[in-house]
Formats: structure tokens, C-alpha cells, sequence
């Protein structure tokens, strides 16, 4: 009876943060639940294995261009989400068995597996557009593209996904709840109705330019695919993500269905890359580091080089 009554007078923030707080920690005998936490562990398996292959190519194997060097980020941060991930499923059997008390470590990797997530976000949105800017006007992007300027986006990317984390964490730890969730809304809002319109105008033009080509090339077909594989994955559940902000309601199925759609997401990106790059030919397969470099070819630099160099005639024009 104290308990109801103390759970009354609580604020709808501080209701919905006790309410986050037992879906994450609680452990649930719900059998669909666990279902999903095994498919889970066996995605971030088969996805670390993929995404520390790409790693160790990218890094220090293949020679990286523009375009690389966010795939080499995006796989970094793949691969430390499903890390986490699996961590924390592991650590939840482990505590089941034993009653450990893993609240603490379990908060520090639901952190860092929003902060990777974040980060893959971000990155998808920058290739989009600038893939998308590539196809449209290839002769200008050529021109005026900075030599640093994946680099620079990249190291945007993290900057930006830690402070987001960072915020969020000590609006919660110094119990500012009524302003925690005001900057989860606001954040939710930006990345619904800002940046994932920005990647699905993106990846419409690239979807249709791409479209009425004979040969569309390796490079915007991987990048197509991936970004539409990530919209029909993560925006559903970006829409009920901030819904359920705004109703103050989380039903207990949707944190590990979002589980499941972000490793689902994390680990399918090295198959595909392997995928397209042998061309989807039965026939003997061949290095992987020959069809990486198949894969992320930057075709629009060619086709520059092809027709007349731009770079030094058009440029100054």
C-alpha cells in the first residue's frame, strides 16, 4: 500500500524512468522475451565475427578512400554495439543464475550500445547525402569535396553521439528527470521528423537515379541497400521509440525488439559488402580483400577520370 502510494505522488517523468528502469533490469520469464534475447546473442556473434573482418581489412589491409573510411567507422561502431550488446546478454544469464547484482554494469553498456548506435546513425545520414550529392552533381562534388572531409564527418559523428550520451546521463544521474525527458524528446524529435528525412529524400533520389543506369556500379548499390535496409529496420521503431516518449508508456516487448532490429542491422552490413562484391555468382570466391576493394571502388571518380578529368579543367572554370 506505501509502495502505490509513494508510485502516485511520483511525476510522470520520474513513473516513466522507474518504468524504463525494471524493463532493463527486471529480468522477465516471458518466454517471447527470451526468444528474442537468444536470437539477439547469436546476431551479435555472427556480426562481430563479419564487422571485426572489415576492421582488420579496412584498417590495415586495403588502402582506404573517401568512402571507406566511414565504413571503417561504421564498422567500429557495429562491431562495439554488438560487443555491448553481447555483454549484457551474457551478463543477464549470469546474473539469473547466480543473483548478482549488475545494475551499474548493465546502465554503462546500455550507454554505450545507444552511443554506437547513435553513431551509425549519423554515419548512414552523411553517406546518403553525400552519395547522393555525388550522383547529382559529380563534376562539382569533385571540385569542391575537402580532402578531410570523411575524416572530419566521422570524427563529427562520435563527438556529436558521445555528448548526446553524456547529457543523458547526468540529467539521470542527478535525478533531473522532468529535463531528462524534455532532451530524450528533443533528440527523438531531431532524428524523426530532421535527420531521418534527410536519409530517405537521400536515399529516394539515389534509389531513382541509380534506377536508369545500365550499370549503377558496385559502390551506390551496396550503399542503396544498406541504407534501405536501415530505414525499414530502425525508422518503425524510431516512431513508436518517441511515441512512447510522448505518452510516457514503454511496452515491455519493445526494448528487446529494438535489441534485435539493431543487431539485425549491425551484422548484416559485412555480408552484404561480401555479398555484391562477388557479384552473387556461383563460382569460386575470390580474396575477400579483392572484392572489398570491388565493392567500395569509388565508380564516380572513374567516370571523372573517364571524361576529361574535372578535377583540373572544370574545376577552374
Amino acid at each position: 500500500m506505501d509502495n502505490s502510494i509513494m508510485y502516485f505522488v511520483l511525476s510522470e517523468a520520474e513513473k516513466f524512468y522507474e518504468q524504463l528502469f525494471n524493463i532493463e533490469f527486471t529480468s522477465q520469464p516471458d518466454p517471447i522475451v527470451q526468444v528474442i534475447s537468444i536470437l539477439t546473442l547469436l546476431l551479435s556473434i555472427v556480426g562481430m565475427v563479419g564487422n571485426g573482418f572489415v576492421i582488420w581489412l579496412l584498417g590495415f589491409c586495403i588502402k582506404r578512400n573517401h568512402f571507406t573510411i566511414y565504413v571503417l567507422n561504421l564498422a567500429i561502431a557495429d562491431f562495439s554495439m554488438l560487443m555491448n550488446k553481447f555483454v549484457s546478454l551474457v551478463i543477464d544469464i549470469i546474473s539469473m543464475s547466480n543473483g548478482a547484482d549488475v545494475k551499474t554494469i548493465k546502465l554503462l553498456l546500455g550507454y554505450s550500445v545507444v552511443l554506437t548506435h547513435c553513431v551509425g546513425l549519423y554515419l548512414l545520414t552523411a553517406i546518403a547525402v553525400e552519395r547522393c550529392i555525388f550522383v547529382l552533381f559529380p563534376i562539382w562534388a569533385h571540385c569542391h569535396r575537402p580532402t578531410y572531409f570523411s575524416t572530419t564527418i566521422s570524427v563529427l559523428c562520435w563527438i556529436v553521439s558521445a555528448l548526446d550520451i553524456v547529457t543523458t546521463f547526468l540529467l539521470s544521474y542527478y535525478c533531473l528527470l522532468d529535463s531528462w525527458v524534455i532532451y530524450i524528446r528533443t533528440i527523438s524529435a531531431i532524428i524523426l521528423f530532421i535527420i531521418t528525412p534527410i536519409m530517405v529524400v537521400s536515399t529516394l533520389i539515389l534509389f531513382i537515379k541509380i534506377s536508369f543506369r545500365h550499370q549503377p556500379g558496385k559502390l551506390h548499390t551496396i550503399v542503396l541497400i544498406i541504407l534501405l535496409f536501415f530505414i525499414f529496420t530502425a525508422v518503425p521503431y524510431n516512431c513508436v521509440y518517441f511515441l512512447s516518449i510522448i505518452r510516457y508508456d514503454f511496452h515491455i516487448i519493445a526494448i528487446p525488439i529494438f535489441s534485435l532490429l539493431i543487431a539485425l542491422n549491425s551484422s548484416i552490413n559485412p555480408i552484404l559488402y561480401f555479398f555484391v562484391g562477388n557479384e552473387c555468382k556461383c563460382r569460386s570466391w575470390e580474396s575477400s580483400k579483392v572484392m572489398l576493394q570491388r565493392v567500395f571502388k569509388d565508380e564516380t571518380e572513374k567516370k571523372g577520370k573517364r571524361e576529361g578529368n574535372p578535377t583540373k579543367n572544370d574545376c577552374t572554370g
